[in-house]
């Protein structure tokens, strides 16, 4: 009889003890739990930062566009860029250069001048307005830059530099040339009063006569550069593209206007530069317009490093309205690539 109470004292504790393992086990399984539970969302965070991290690892690569390549001085100029996936700002800025300032349209409609050379953070945007203003030289090259800050950073992890020519048509043009027929080889030089612009070389304005013979072309050119340098050891890659279409007024400057009055001197503008790292050879342009005319140049001042000249060349009206080809191409000895010879557009007449 007491072996029996005995087995029953054991059998007693062994059940107490294995209930208060079991109540212990619940117990730390259920504190296990909450930890996990509190720890979670930060676990996740932590995730989802390291995830967000290795997505935007790729670096950001800014695509900058304008509505013009060449703008008038007091015109708004648009810029307009791609918006990456990183969240953030954006940055303008601009070189200093002689007589130009620029102002920009914040987002309150107020106009607000720029100091060069220094960023200004412009929020997160896609494009900004800007007006520019030249007083000096006729042509002037304005070069700018669009960074993106992340909101990670305190300065620009990517940036894009571009640039556009201003054009102030209250300069006059330096000399001015009249070819009085196409078959003229000794044309008469009627010079202006000169104006001094050292950065901005110009060569002359031909303007055609209205006589029965067919008539040449007219054409005015600017050398915009940086200081360039010529490699001798180097090598000449002259390219062209187009810039605009308008009209010369009464003055012989030209005006941007797209498409051109059936009742007005029309005209296109171009340019021509040296990509390359020597100094090119004389080159010459030959011109198929919106009239029918093919008009082939004289040879044109050797271009340098960095060097592009603009091109204004005007025209007589066809016979008829609508839409018009027209096409450029350069030839110069020694150029290493000649893809970029030539380009071929459109003009609308009404």
């Amino acid at each position: 009889m007491e072996n029996v109470t005995e087995n029953q004292k054991k059998d007693r504790i062994l059940k107490s003890l294995a209930i208060g393992g079991f109540v212990g086990l619940i117990i730390l399984i259920a504190w296990v739990s909450i930890q996990i539970v509190s720890y979670l969302p930060t676990a996740l965070t932590s995730l989802a930062s390291l995830a967000d991290s290795v997505y935007n690892y790729k670096p950001v690569e800014l695509v900058v566009v304008t509505n013009r390549n060449i703008v008038n001085t007091g015109e708004v100029l648009t810029i307009s860029w791609s918006i990456p996936k990183q969240a953030g700002a954006f940055t303008f800025s601009y070189t200093c250069a002689d007589s130009v300032a620029i102002d920009t349209r914040t987002t309150e409609g107020e106009i607000k001048n720029l100091t060069c050379d220094t960023n200004y953070n412009l929020g997160n945007v896609s494009s900004t307005d800007m007006i520019i203003h030249s007083e000096k030289n006729r042509f002037t090259d304005v070069n700018y830059v669009i960074g993106f800050i992340p909101n990670t950073a305190d300065s620009p992890t990517a940036t894009m530099k571009d640039s556009v020519t201003v054009l102030n048509p209250s300069i006059s043009p330096i000399v001015i040339v009249d070819n009085e027929t196409a078959t003229s080889t000794e044309p008469e030089v009627i010079s202006e009063p000169e104006v001094i612009i050292p950065t901005t070389p110009v060569t002359p304005i031909v303007k055609p006569a209205t006589p029965t013979a067919p008539v040449v072309p007219t054409y005015e050119q600017h050398y915009v550069y940086q200081i360039p340098a010529s490699n001798p050891n180097g090598f000449t890659d002259l390219g062209t593209k187009f810039l605009a279409t308008g009209i010369f007024n009464n003055d012989n400057t030209f005006i941007n206007t797209g498409v051109i009055d059936h009742n007005a001197k029309g005209a296109i503008q171009f340019e021509v530069k040296n990509f390359g790292t020597k100094t090119s050879n004389s080159w010459t342009f030959t011109a198929k317009l919106p009239n029918g005319i093919t008009y082939t140049s004289e040879s044109q001042t050797a271009l340098k490093p960095n060097e592009r000249a603009i091109l204004t060349l005007g025209f007589s009206m066809p016979q008829d309205t609508g839409i018009k080809n027209f096409d450029i191409s350069i030839a110069v000895n020694g150029d290493t690539k000649v893809a970029n010879n030539s380009f071929f557009a459109v003009v609308s007449i009404k």
